[in-house]
């Protein structure tokens, strides 16, 4: 075996032959299959750009959710006038990791009319396919990290890209520490 790894030809095979194995087995572990509908829904990229042409921004964002976030009655007291709505977009089932989708909107009015798109993804780029889920969320101080004991929240899943209509409701108000 030793002779075989010294000889030219393996020098170069081995390490490529290593790195080809080494990748399919990431990709193997980090891509979880889709459906022939699900993938038929994927728009085809755009045509490549000539050199100093600029895109167009309203065409970048094809895909859209809509709807209304609306107050349960019995916490429509509970909103401060200062309050910073959150709109997060996540796949459905997941309750961590980073978004797909999020909006800041200071001082909403409810009930509160939204549109998320593709420009409203945390990673340019990111498609809104498959099954998601929209979480409301009321914040009191205005920090997007922080969940405090009184903010509102709600939330509805599954949706999938173009569903109009969708209605979140806070209808919940969480309790515990501030900024836990």
């Amino acid at each position: 075996m030793r002779t075989l790894i010294r000889h030219p030809v393996w020098r170069i095979v081995a390490p490529t032959l290593l790195l080809a194995l080494a990748g399919a087995a990431c990709v193997q572990r980090n891509v979880e299959p889709i459906g022939s509908e699900e993938a038929a829904s994927i728009p085809p990229p755009a045509e490549p750009l000539a050199s100093g042409q600029q895109a167009d921004p309203d065409t970048l964002a094809v895909t859209r959710i809509s709807g209304v976030v609306e107050v349960a009655p019995e916490l429509a007291g509970d909103v401060p006038a200062n309050a910073t709505l959150y709109l997060i977009v996540r796949v459905a089932g997941r309750e961590g990791g980073a978004p797909l989708a999020v909006q800041q909107i200071l001082s909403p009015s409810f009930p509160f009319a939204f549109v998320i798109t593709e420009r409203d993804a945390m990673i340019e780029g990111t498609p809104l396919i498959g099954e998601m889920s929209v979480t409301a969320r009321v914040d009191q101080d205005g920090d997007a990290f922080s969940t405090d004991a009184g903010d509102l929240i709600g939330q509805t899943s599954p949706v999938v890209a173009g569903d109009s209509g969708i209605i979140v409701v806070l209808d919940e108000r969480l309790s515990g520490e501030p900024g836990s």
